[in-house]
C-alpha cells in the first residue's frame, strides 16, 4: 500500500531530476526526517544516485527510478 507521504516524495523527486537529500525532502515536504527515511526504504522506485558532503557528514541523494509496470521483482 502506498502511503500519502510516499506519494508526496514521488512528486517532489519527479520535479527534481538531479535528486534530493532527506534534508531537502524534509524542508520541501515539511515532514519528519525519520518518516521520510522510512518511506524511502520501502519505496522500490527510488535509489541513491550519489553521496554529497554536507558539513562533516555525507548525505545520500535520492532519485526517482522509472520501473516498467511489467518488470519482475528481483
Amino acid at each position: 500500500m502506498v502511503s500519502p507521504l510516499q506519494t508526496r516524495i514521488r512528486a517532489a523527486l519527479d520535479k527534481e531530476p538531479d535528486g534530493m537529500t532527506v534534508c531537502h525532502l524534509t524542508v520541501a515536504l515539511r515532514s519528519n526526517p525519520e518518516s521520510i527515511r522510512k518511506s524511502l526504504a520501502r519505496m522500490g522506485d527510488t535509489y541513491v544516485d550519489r553521496w554529497v558532503k554536507q558539513g562533516t557528514q555525507y548525505c545520500a541523494v535520492h532519485c526517482l527510478a522509472f520501473v516498467p509496470e511489467d518488470c519482475p521483482h528481483p
